[in-house]
């Protein structure tokens, strides 16, 4: 008996011991993993190894061993600085031999960090950092060729990283990054915060650093600094939180405080983002936020995961851990720290148990996982009698071939230019990593396909090449040739042998380039070099030329009346016209040279637009309009073009005029039992045609300036982004209804260098983009914007709130009590703010003086004040109502159209200076028009009213047509006015519009400033600026606002609330 209970005492202390022990012996009996993860860590000025200390810890952990059996050693495992060395080794161009990638941090070395004395955080000269050009072309190699997941946190593309590697980075990681960081600090008196953040506050704000308690602090990349304290912000800190796909993929929904630096990033995807910070701000500061355009929540952790390759960007030092335990060979500890560790804002190492480490137990074992599995296969290619088919047309719809059949598909698609601000068309400035990153949103916006017009540079067939490498969705081109207009509309005969053989040889061009096998000469005017990407395979099909000009389409006809149809090997026509025999025999040539040469072939359209419609239209007021027409019916494919033929029309709700007019269009009820004149008109075409028709343009631009009206108020122009997103989408579902194979909305990217009829004449062709007009709607079709700035903090957005204008540092014109003035300006606006007592019941009048020697001597409805020189005045009715008025001396729309084209009525005074009259700010949208013998009279608007509302996109009541916005407490009012309203023909070089009655209207004057004064009234009571003396503004008193001229001008890119209207769209709709 005595002996059970000593062998049950025994098993019972044996049990205890094992019990105690398990962590241990688990841990060594546990499987050994094989994960060969290269590390790049360029910040390592110790050897304490801290940046990727955490990382190696638990590598060690998880029994992950490298190929060699080797456990990681933190002094040795890692690509980057060696601290006993004072030598740093290099990224290689390959990763042969690992698994993955993972890029701890790139900041580097600096001179002070090897001061074992320096704790203050103060700035010095670099020894070594920075992600280097080769270095991130060796890792999208790494990953795009050989298939390796890529990890990086912050900092891995910061300062010091260059502008131009920095953008590879985001192309390789799917994200922007916002040139801002930021960290919450629980002490803002402790040593942890930086004394560059100290000495830079008192620089930018010109006031010592007094913070104490809890902050963020927040700054730019131009070390500009935003700081939320005191009643800003709650106790919270920053929160580190899953999204619903991140808690899918993590296996929990994990919340916890961060209290280390941070970079605020944007994804180009926001489906890929797994975790969110979120600033725990008050209203008040979450509002001083939204005055500088900052979120308030924003991507902690995002996953790009596509055909080739996975990467992750942690927007935090997630591995930078220092404390990690000396002991890493015991099984359950991480789960023990994650469940028993304290969790706040103060706690530095909880973020470390509570997310860092079980994420990425996932993420290394998926990368163990995934390792050896193979990679995506390439798209299976129909073939047909030994000739390659890209797609086919059906009755109805454009086809491609899925799983051996063909299938129809609704053609969801995007036109894109080949322009940038800054550049013409001709120069050809898009980079590789914007294309890159736009075809990447594009598939995001649900979009199939893609149309360009003309050659692009080598960078775009590259990056098209790459995308749909990745893409689990293909993108499919319809690739334009264009003509040599200037020769066409010369020669007025598209058979004139220099016309035909330039567009022979670009034809050439174009089907070799497609199959990367090109290699361009330099051209004025023309993309060039060498094309090696083969992009066959995905080109669904051509659209040869141009927006035809009707009088050299007759006069084609006209000049080869008689001529016999086509009999092509793949083409033919029937009672063609010389035009259209024309046409089908380039078409024609172009099958025959891809087809003999490469054994490929795609469905075959050319460009047609309503001017050149099918259809006639008695209601057409234009001759030119409805003249003579192209008929894609006329052309038949022989059995020889297994692909077929399209038609593909660029067709608008507001151009031409029939439109309007039309009773058969105006009356059509659509499918939502609405009058509908697109859809009416849309539904006759249908009717006409036999074969597939794509809508190859339409849209509407989301723009201030107008151009011309729709009976159904879908006109072009005026429209905020949220409208014209509503039109697009209702015009796209139009063209489902009506049958069509589609449509391709126009355009994706805004383009400056755009004009249009009604305000071509009041700037400098060949100053158009390096500013942009918002007067001219031809310049906003995108639904992506370029808005000025270098980035979304850069700009003054006219909401009411004066953070912007405190952040950009910019001083008053002057302060007087409650009265204040401040002037600003960038490449689309001059900003005006004026401070004051109360908004609502004052008129309240700015004075514009902005050329010399001209203007009034009077402010509108103001009896009792004399000035001189005044050439604009904006008189602001409370917070209710507004305009922009100008000398009548100086008025090009009636200078234009009064005086020299004579269509409206003369004005005897318009002609003297000073003459006491203002005129409204009118823009002409038609000319007197005769339809079936009934005479519409001359037809404008007045574009000098102003509207009032919120033009910050961070508001939910955003309108992109504000112009002027009151502060919530109505003591302050913020203006935005267009530079062409202020007739600057060129504000980058500071060109106005000079004495027209003199110059004529294509003179000009440079003027140095623009002198502004202000003068308010309410009731009795007044006030000046320059104050009066005996009723006189001196106007030599007024305040005198100068800017910099530019070569550059600075954007960033924007997409409106159209994209995301248009993805909702494109989406549900079609096949």
């Amino acid at each position: 008996m005595n002996n059970v209970k000593r062998y049950g005492f025994l098993i019972f202390i044996l049990g205890i011991v094992l019990f105690l022990t398990s962590p241990f012996w688990v841990w060594q009996v546990k499987g050994k993993k094989d994960l060969d993860l290269m590390i790049v860590d360029k910040t390592v000025p110790d050897e304490s190894y801290r940046e990727h200390k955490g990382l190696m810890w638990l590598l060690n952990q998880q029994k992950y061993r490298q190929s060699d059996g080797s456990n990681y050693r933190e002094d040795t495992d890692y690509i980057g600085y060696d601290p006993k060395e004072g030598k740093p080794t290099s990224v290689p161009e390959s990763a042969e031999g690992y698994d993955a990638v993972y890029i701890t941090d790139t900041y580097g070395v600096y001179e002070e960090d090897l001061d074992r004395e320096n704790v203050s955080g103060s700035r010095s000269s670099k020894v070594y950092g920075g992600l280097e050009e080769e270095e991130i072309d060796s890792l999208k190699s790494m990953a795009l060729n050989e298939g390796k997941t890529i990890i990086a946190e912050f900092n891995s593309m910061a300062d010091p990283t260059d502008e131009k590697v920095r953008r590879k980075f985001y192309s390789l990681f799917n994200l922007e990054w916002s040139g801002w960081i930021g960290r919450y600090f629980p002490d803002m008196t402790s040593e942890e915060v930086p004394e560059w953040v100290r000495s830079n506050y008192k620089e930018q704000y010109g006031k010592d650093y007094a913070f104490k308690g809890g902050g963020f602090v927040l700054v730019d990349r131009s070390d500009r600094l935003m700081i939320l304290n005191g009643d800003d912000i709650t106790d919270k800190g920053a929160i580190f939180s899953t999204t619903k796909k991140g808690e899918g993929e993590f296996g929990e929904d994990m919340s916890v405080a961060y209290s280390y630096w941070f970079d605020i990033v944007e994804a180009i995807n926001p489906a890929e983002v797994l975790a969110e910070y979120s600033m725990s701000l008050t209203d008040k500061g979450k509002d001083k936020l939204k005055g500088i355009n900052l979120p308030t929540s924003f991507p902690a952790v995002i996953h790009q995961e596509n055909r080739q390759f996975e990467t992750y960007y942690f927007s935090g030092d997630f591995a930078d851990q220092p404390d990690v335990p000396n002991l890493y060979q015991t099984s359950g500890l991480p789960t023990w720290r994650k469940w028993t560790g304290r969790s706040g804002p103060d706690e530095e190492t909880a973020f470390y148990w509570k997310a860092y480490a079980p994420m990425m137990d996932t993420i290394l074992e998926r990368i163990h996982r995934q390792k050896d599995e193979p990679k995506a296969k390439a798209q299976k290619t129909e073939v047909e009698d030994g000739i390659k088919l890209a797609g086919k047309v059906g009755s109805d719809y454009v086809q491609i071939n899925q799983d051996g059949k063909w299938k129809d598909i609704t053609i969801k698609g995007v036109n894109m230019g080949i322009a940038k601000p800054g550049h013409f068309p001709g120069e050809t400035a898009i980079t590789k990593e914007e294309y890159l990153r736009w075809f990447k949103q594009i598939g995001a916006m649900n979009a199939n396909s893609l149309r360009v017009y003309t050659i692009h540079p080598p960078e775009f067939y590259e990056a098209f090449y790459e995308y749909n490498r990745m893409a689990e969705k293909p993108l499919y081109l319809f690739h334009g040739v264009w003509v040599n207009e200037e020769i066409f509309l010369k020669t007025k005969d598209a058979f004139a042998k220099e016309n035909t053989e330039e567009f022979q040889d670009e034809i050439k061009r174009t089907v070799d380039l497609i199959h990367g096998n090109a290699d361009i000469p330099d051209r004025p005017g023309h993309a060039s070099g060498q094309y090696k990407y083969d992009i066959s395979p995905y080109v669904l099909g051509w659209v040869f030329g141009v927006e035809w000009d009707p009088e050299v389409v007759l006069s084609t006809n006209e000049k080869h009346k008689g001529m016999k149809d086509l009999k092509g090997e793949y083409l033919y026509t029937e009672e063609a016209q010389p035009f259209e025999v024309w046409i089908s025999t380039m078409m024609d040539e172009a099958v025959s040279y891809e087809t003999s040469t490469y054994k490929w072939q795609r469905p075959v359209s050319f460009t047609n637009w309503v001017t050149t419609d099918l259809l006639d239209h008695p209601y057409e007021p234009s001759e030119k309009e409805d003249m003579v027409s192209v008929d894609p019916n006329v052309i038949k494919a022989t059995d020889q073009l297994y692909t077929g033929l399209f038609a593909s029309y660029h067709i608008y709700p507001y151009y031409p005029d029939f439109l309007n007019y039309e009773p058969a269009y105006i009356n059509y009820l659509d499918h939502r039992g609405e009058k509908n004149n697109y859809a009416g008109y849309l539904n006759d075409m249908k009717k006409h045609h036999t074969m597939p028709l794509v809508v190859a343009e339409f849209g509407v631009p989301g723009s201030r300036g107008l151009t011309h009206r729709n009976v159904d108020g879908l006109d072009q122009g005026h429209h905020s982004e949220k409208e014209q997103g509503e039109i697009d989408r209702r015009l796209f579902e139009d063209i489902l209804a009506e049958n069509l194979a589609g449509g391709m909305v126009f355009t994706w990217q805004d383009e400056w260098f755009k004009r249009t009829w009604n305000t071509m004449d009041y700037d400098d062709p060949d100053r158009r983009p390096f500013w942009s007009n918002a007067q001219t709607n031809e310049q906003q079709f995108g639904v992506l914007s370029f808005d000025p700035g270098k980035n979304r903090t850069d700009v003054l957005h006219v909401d009411g709130r004066r953070e912007d204008w405190a952040f950009k540092g910019i001083e008053p014109a002057f302060e007087d009590g409650d009265h204040a003035l401040y002037v600003s300006s960038d490449e689309r606006y001059v900003y005006v703010r004026v401070d004051t007592d109360s908004v609502k019941d004052k008129d309240s009048y700015l004075l514009f003086d902005t050329i010399p020697d001209q203007g009034q001597s009077t402010i509108p409805g103001v009896d009792d004040v004399k000035t001189k020189g005044v050439d604009f005045v904006l008189h602001m009715n409370g917070d209710q109502s507004a305009r922009l008025l100008v000398d009548s001396y100086y008025d090009s729309y009636y200078y234009h159209y009064g005086n020299l084209l004579e269509m409206i009525d003369k004005e005897p005074y318009a002609g003297k200076k000073d003459n006491g009259v203002y005129h409204p700010i009118r823009l002409t949208l038609n000319k007197e028009l005769t339809i079936q013998g009934k005479t519409l009279p001359f037809e404008s608007y007045e574009t000098g009213k102003m509207q009032f509302g919120t033009a910050n996109p961070g508001d939910e009541d955003y309108d992109s047509l504000t112009d002027i916005s009151v502060s919530p407490e109505g003591d302050m009012t913020e203006i935005r006015i267009p530079w062409q309203l202020l007739n600057i023909k060129d504000p980058s070089l500071k060109d106005a519009m000079g004495d027209m009655w003199k110059a004529g209207i294509e003179g000009k004057k440079k003027i140095d400033a623009i002198n502004i004064g202000l003068y308010e009234t309410e009731g009795k009571e007044s006030y000046a600026y320059p104050a009066l003396k005996d009723g006189f503004m001196d106007p030599a008193a007024f305040y005198r606002y100068s800017w910099k001229e530019w070569e550059e001008p600075t954007f960033h890119e924007r997409l409106k609330d159209s994209y995301y209207i248009l993805q909702e769209a494109y989406g549900k709709g079609g096949k």
